[in-house]
């Protein structure tokens, strides 16, 4: 539809919905609610999105009173009721995921058993990595909105079950059933 927000749009706005801010206020919650790691939020692509949600008339902006050459951005009221519309939508309707890991297993035969078992296993190790990264930024966000720490939950959560079922795959996969 062409008027939905984008995910990074959805994102900015929201944080907006909280309280006007500039950029460099911005990039500042991003980082400390962790929201990379959910998200894709650049600091070079906030401005770039703020500029569309101002085109679009979804955010105006002012000058900021104590550093003029910095603008403060809220959103608008056309702004605040397509945001409770997409809330409503995110949280109440699943979306199909397409991980390119699905693609990977229905190309499995495509490599020798050794290699393939090896990239599983190294999924893995990676996974375990951005899960101990989630953790520590989970730790350091403490006293944060309860939602914030909700946020975390999920990405934990996900990213447990996806070590799990790589732990189980590379065993069942392993024991060269998945060989001809």
């Amino acid at each position: 539809m062409k008027d939905e927000l984008t995910n990074a749009e959805y994102a900015i706005l929201g944080l907006l919905m909280e309280r006007p801010c500039h950029g460099y206020d911005l990039d500042r919650l991003i980082e400390q609610r962790g929201m990379r790691e959910w998200t894709e939020l650049a600091f070079s692509s906030i401005y770039y999105i703020l500029g569309r949600l101002e085109k679009r008339g979804l955010a105006e902006s002012r000058p900021d009173p104590e550093k003029k050459t910095r603008k403060i951005y809220r959103p608008t009221a056309k702004a605040r009721e397509r945001f409770t519309r997409t809330t409503i939508r995110a949280l109440s309707e699943p979306h199909p995921l397409y991980p390119s890991v699905l693609l990977g297993l229905a190309n499995w035969p495509s490599l020798d058993h050794a290699t393939a078992i090896e990239a599983l296993e190294r999924r893995g190790r990676a996974l375990e990595s951005i899960a101990a990264g989630v953790e520590s930024k989970r730790k350091a966000a403490m006293g944060l909105p309860p939602h914030v720490s909700v946020l975390f939950d999920y990405s934990q959560t996900l990213l447990r079950a996806e070590i799990d079922w790589v732990k189980r795959a590379s065993a069942t996969l392993g024991d060269d059933h998945g060989k001809d």
